[in-house]
């Protein structure tokens, strides 16, 4: 029952939610499409939660879309032990680096005054899950090792019969407690983005491409020449 919940149910809602309520949002009321900006609020800890936050969560990211999209290389890639070592090293320091950048973050928005009117609910549940997902990952890099190794041969055919709407979850179901954790947190993340602020990572600015130059004068001092 809860191998169906994770690996089945899970998914396809948060499928759902991104390919529906994310445009009808968009749509709908695009003034709470962008992210506000707190930086004026507060500038020094967010620098240290935001950056690592991004600069390690994001290679991770992709590395998890590369074995899906290019398991065959991968693989070959992985098969040589030195170069399998490094990336797994790699990968560790950079959850490591993500992970620090979340508990930053949420220290952050917890003793910034300024911060509570501008921080809903949804923040906080998106930044709990965020935090439980870095965590997850590092715990799975620490004791469960070899993981990118294991990854493609249990969790890329997952997602694979995913895609063709034909779950296969014999391929993941006997794997411990926090790999599903980890596992159900991915999915619990996409499905909260269209309802959070970081739903305008969707989106992709080239629009502003067409908009004319603005047009900036530059006024001297009182008794100065314009220019």
């Amino acid at each position: 029952m809860l191998n169906a919940l994770i690996f089945i149910v899970l998914p396809y809602v948060a499928l759902a939610l991104v390919l529906f309520v994310t445009p009808y949002r968009y749509f709908s009321n695009r003034l709470t499409w962008s992210a506000y900006s707190t930086q004026f609020l507060e500038q020094k800890a967010l620098f240290w939660g935001s950056n690592p936050w991004h600069y390690g969560i994001i290679p991770v990211v992709l590395a998890h879309f590369l074995g899906v999209i290019a398991p065959g290389p991968m693989k070959v890639l992985l098969a040589n032990q030195r170069t399998l070592i490094l990336l797994e090293s790699i990968g560790l320091g950079l959850g490591l680096f993500a992970l620090f950048g979340c508990l930053v973050l949420m220290a952050r928005r917890a003793q910034t005054p300024l911060l509570k009117p501008v921080t809903s609910a949804v923040d906080w549940v998106l930044l709990v899950v965020l935090t439980v997902q870095a965590a997850s990952g590092v715990y799975l890099g620490l004791f469960m090792r070899w993981g990118s190794q294991w990854y493609l041969h249990t969790a890329v055919p997952y997602f694979h019969s995913l895609l063709v709407f034909n779950p296969q979850i014999e391929f993941v179901a006997d794997f411990p407690l926090v790999f599903k954790l980890h596992a159900a947190g991915g999915f619990l993340i996409v499905a909260l983005l269209p309802f959070t602020k970081l739903v305008h990572l969707l989106y992709l600015p080239v629009g502003f491409l067409r908009d004319p130059p603005i047009l900036y004068r530059w006024r001297a001092p009182k008794g100065g020449e314009q220019r």
